[in-house]
């Protein structure tokens, strides 16, 4: 019965105070949704960036004179390696069938190949992309490679602008975050100060501190929560208009809006709001309750 009836009077106290209910609501809204769309955008480029990651790989081009014994046993060895994940050996003939596969818009140049002057290689994927220095020295001064490639310098500037924009996306939610917190308890800090009269008199006639707090906790977690709401309503629709039609213009960019995301993104907005709502009233009311 207690429970029902702080629910009721933190409705009515809505009711009564719509105004100022109006205005928490549409600050944790406009707060929550510029955090959770910039933690949207921020997350979506970290897997955009991931998968570039996962798309470096060494290729190791192989002497022509190695013989296939070799070839299987440094096959094994490099299987070995707990950084490696995939490896694969290209012929000599399948090298030159990509070739022509790759450059069959222009017939002359396959037409004047002499003979198949492509090496055989291995492309070597690894678990972890960052180690591709680590593993590609292995290679050197051994007698059974010719060159080794993997784009040492735009690999380099590749995790270099993941480091950056990684922590710097970290960085500017948080900050953006205690901003928005700040700026929704003082929003609802001066609603309740408009109530300021009702908690000085439920105190002077003995209500004890919970019982004057429970309401306005209540309400401010319905206002948290409302915001909340409304942000990722608003997250969704631009997401499923503006975000996605960008990204059907743009089509090489393997950029994908996935639905799980969109969920975990709205129920950390909603355990976001609810938490708010409830600390920014639990502060607000403190100063109150010193009678």
């Amino acid at each position: 019965m207690k429970a029902n009836w702080f629910f009721k009077e933190a409705i009515i106290s809505l009711r009564r105070n719509w105004v100022m209910s109006a205005a928490a609501v549409a600050t944790v809204a406009l707060s929550l949704f510029v955090v959770g769309l910039f933690a949207f955008t921020a997350v979506t480029l970290n897997d955009l960036i991931s998968r570039f990651e996962k798309q470096v790989e060494i290729k190791v081009f192989l002497n022509d004179s190695i013989d296939p014994n070799s070839v299987q046993k440094l096959q094994d060895e490099i299987y070995s390696w707990s950084e490696v994940e995939v490896v694969r050996y290209i012929s000599k003939e399948e090298a030159l069938e990509r070739f022509k596969k790759q450059f069959r818009d222009q017939p002359d140049l396959i037409k004047n190949l002499p003979g198949n002057p492509l090496p055989a290689s291995f492309e070597i994927r690894l678990k972890d992309p960052q180690l591709v220095d680590k593993v590609a020295v292995r290679f050197n001064g051994r007698k059974e490679v010719d060159t080794v490639e993997y784009g040492k310098q735009v690999v380099e500037r590749l995790f270099s602008a993941a480091r950056v924009m990684r922590y710097a996306g970290l960085t500017f939610i948080f900050l953006l975050s205690f901003v928005s917190l700040v700026l929704i308890v003082n929003t609802i800090r001066i609603a309740i100060f408009s109530r300021r009269q009702e908690v000085v008199i439920m105190r002077l006639v003995g209500a004890s501190n919970w019982f004057i707090r429970l309401p306005f906790v209540i309400e401010g977690c319905i206002q948290g929560i409302s915001g909340a709401v409304l942000a990722a309503v608003g997250i969704y629709l631009l997401k499923s208009t503006f975000f996605e039609n960008i990204v059907a213009q743009i089509r090489w960019l393997p950029v994908r809006f996935e639905n799980i995301l969109f969920w975990q993104i709205t129920l950390g907005l909603i355990l976001g709001g609810l938490a708010i709502g409830a600390l920014g009233s639990g502060i607000a009311l403190r100063r109150f309750l010193k009678v």
